[in-house]
């Protein structure tokens, strides 16, 4: 865990690091290099750190950042994505990585419109997003103090299959489940 009071100190045991390096290596086949990323739901921003060296720049945002935090290669940006940015610059490629759950479904409609706003021609959205049924392995393991499961409560029982309806105005190029079946992953592209 990195020390800087404006991040959002998000406690990992050692199955919450590999469940998030699995779903980071994932998605990072799917990113091509020096690209312009934004990362939607960041949290502390290990996507990005993971990914240095890899794109040539990227946002995160993240309502539990307290702070706007600048590096090299990346900047986190507190607030909640669409309502809290704004901003003139388009990226290659949007993650929403173990996000569109926590995300209330009637609200998702505006973060698609939202990515298709920022995104450049031939742009790209990246999801990853659990199985409903993935909740209750989730909170066996977060009894028994095997992971932290930082937000399980905002979980609301999503169902992944409405994405493509959500995010209509992408041609879906993937979906795959993967990880026994436990999570989800879908690409959607502009390809214009």
């Amino acid at each position: 865990m990195i020390s800087n009071p404006h991040l959002p100190q998000i406690p990992k045991k050692p199955i919450d690091r590999l469940l998030e390096r699995l779903r980071f290596n994932k998605a990072k086949t799917y990113i091509p290099k020096d690209t312009r990323l934004l990362d939607i739901g960041a949290g502390d921003g290990s996507f990005l750190r993971f990914l240095n060296g890899h794109i040539l720049s990227g946002v995160g945002i993240d309502p539990l950042i307290t702070t706007t935090i600048k590096t090299k290669s990346y900047t986190l940006l507190p607030g909640s994505f669409p309502k809290d940015y704004h901003t003139d610059e388009r990226f290659d490629v949007i993650t929403l990585l173990a996000v569109v759950e926590h995300i209330p479904e009637n609200e998702l409609h505006k973060v698609a419109d939202a990515c298709w706003n920022y995104l450049t021609p031939y742009g790209r959205v990246i999801i990853t997003v659990p199985h409903p049924f993935v909740d209750k392995i989730l909170d066996v393991l977060k009894f028994f103090r095997i992971i932290k499961g930082l937000s399980l409560e905002e979980h609301h029982g999503f169902n992944p299959e409405v994405l493509p309806d959500i995010f209509n105005r992408w041609k879906l190029c993937k979906k795959e489940r993967w990880e026994f079946g436990c999570n989800y992953l879908f690409i959607f592209e502009i390809g214009l």
